[in-house]
């Protein structure tokens, strides 16, 4: 269905949630937010977004996290109605980050902060077969914020979590559970630092390495950092600097193939704010210096996200510098040396709003599946999602939205 007859889809729906507001239960579509999306080894697409159950004007947000599946590439969705509510928070459920077991029958596991009843903590949602969700269980071991934690799973099917914690300063933690999440690891400061520590991604390599990355303002100015566990997260080296500019370096994303580690992130410089990656082909010992992949000027680039499959690399961003607003994706076919051109990935009218959060994920076809946020179908910068897929990065399928269904 085209762009426009959802938009018109869309406001029927809005439009009959306003006059016929006296019907008990009656759905209407939720904005969307933070989207992640995964794979399993059979192609199957697995998304989780946070859906808003207030409007932005009530200025007292709340949201929930919301489910759906792709079982045939992404051409059809448990959607419209099927999308899932899966943690039923009165809070702010928010943030939400997902991994599958590799091995036997797909387990997926979420994890997303959540501020019920109050100080925003660190969530987890195994699934108990398949689709099948047990409910959330707060993994926070004190009585201090856990935000925006992130999942990768190793060989053994073993749950590693990072996140940034505000207990005593803002640090970076590591924990690490062996049975399907029924239990977790004391904690494992894995910033080590004096400064802010923040915004942490993981990803865990074929030999079961442990790749963390973060945002830390020790030095004054924010640079991305990074550190590496080979046993299993019982001990992280010394954290290293892999941003080497002047300017604020933030919102950094993590990749690996084989023993490269790609890290990407977005910099402050002169009057604008870049992509930039840098990557290492010997396990995380040495990086590359970083690459510009945007280098425009006056751009306004966020939210940089990374993925890799052999000498495949994407990078994804959103360039919110008002003659864009949209989102992009780039591509390497030579382990990252080297950067062909962006490809805009969104229609977004920039009069009305932006495209942003762009999430992706490689099958073992190597096709590319992308959702990502389009705020200017609703406005107020009210988000409606949307999925592509490409099979070589240069053309996509047509975008196809993808509605959360909120009962109220």
């Amino acid at each position: 269905m085209k762009k426009c007859c959802f938009a018109l889809l869309l406001a029927a729906i809005f439009l009959a949630a306003n006059t016929l507001s006296a019907m008990a239960q009656l759905p209407s579509a939720g904005a969307q937010r933070a989207p992640s999306l995964a794979v399993d080894r059979s192609g199957n697409l697995y998304l989780l977004m946070s859906v808003a159950t207030k409007p932005a004007s009530a200025r007292t947000p709340g949201s929930q996290i919301f489910f759906t599946r792709s079982v045939d590439g992404g051409t059809n969705w448990d959607n419209f109605p099927a999308t899932r509510n899966l943690s039923n928070s009165d809070g702010e459920a928010f943030g939400p980050s997902v991994a599958i077991t590799k091995a036997g029958k797909p387990k997926v596991y979420i994890v997303y902060h959540d501020n019920e009843p109050g100080l925003t903590q660190t969530h987890l949602i195994p699934s108990k077969k398949g689709t099948k969700f047990k409910k959330p269980r707060n993994i926070t071991p004190h009585e201090g914020g856990a935000f925006v934690p992130r999942i990768a799973l190793d060989s053994g099917q073993n749950l590693n979590v990072v996140w940034g914690d505000t207990l005593t300063s803002k640090r970076v933690v590591f924990t690490r559970s062996t049975d399907a999440g029924g239990t977790f690891s004391d904690l494992i400061e894995v910033s080590r630092s004096v400064g802010e520590a923040f915004e942490p991604e993981i990803a865990v390599s074929e030999d079961d390495a442990i790749n963390v990355t973060w945002e830390d303002n020790d030095s004054g100015n924010y640079a991305i950092m990074y550190a590496r566990s080979s046993d299993s997260g019982a001990t992280f080296s010394t954290p290293a600097q892999v941003s080497r500019g002047s300017g604020n370096a933030r919102e950094a994303h993590i990749a690996s193939a084989g023993e490269r580690v790609y890290i990407a992130w977005v910099e402050e410089i002169e009057d604008s704010v870049q992509a930039m990656i840098a990557r290492s082909t010997d396990g995380g010992k040495t990086f590359s210096s970083p690459l510009n992949l945007t280098n425009n000027e006056g751009a306004d680039i966020h939210k940089t996200v990374v993925v890799a499959q052999g000498n495949t690399v994407y990078v994804a961003y959103n360039n919110d510098e008002s003659r864009s607003r949209q989102a992009y994706v780039i591509k390497s076919t030579n382990g990252g040396e080297t950067f062909g051109d962006a490809v805009q990935l969104s229609n977004a009218n920039r009069n009305r709003g932006r495209a942003h959060s762009v999430s992706m994920a490689l099958d073992s076809a190597g096709t590319l599946h992308t959702v990502w946020i389009d705020t200017s179908i609703v406005g107020d910068d009210e988000g409606l999602l949307y999925y592509s897929r490409s099979s070589n990065g240069r053309t996509f399928s047509a975008s196809q939205l993808l509605l959360a269904l909120v009962v109220k």
